[in-house]
């Protein structure tokens, strides 16, 4: 079965706070984009797996998201 993520597709905005400073963080997208060339490309199930550990949830994409206020930057995995 293929995810779908709800973040990535528009379907749910994404309102994270900062685990610093609590203020709004920003969504980036997903963290396989930024990996390599063809990572946008590649099955959100099989890089989630390259990513994480087997006791991740299968599906599950993971956002990178950084707050503007503290510049931390942190991962969020979504899951339906």
């Amino acid at each position: 079965m293929s995810y779908i993520c709800p973040v990535c597709n528009g379907l749910e905005p994404l309102h994270v706070a900062c685990p610093n400073c609590e203020r709004q963080a920003h969504d980036y997208g997903k963290l396989a984009d930024y990996l390599g060339p063809y990572s946008p490309y590649r099955e959100i199930d099989h890089i989630s797996m390259e990513l994480e550990s087997a006791t991740v949830v299968e599906t599950a994409c993971t956002h990178l998201l950084t707050c503007i206020e503290c510049g931390h930057s942190f991962t969020m995995h979504i899951t339906s």
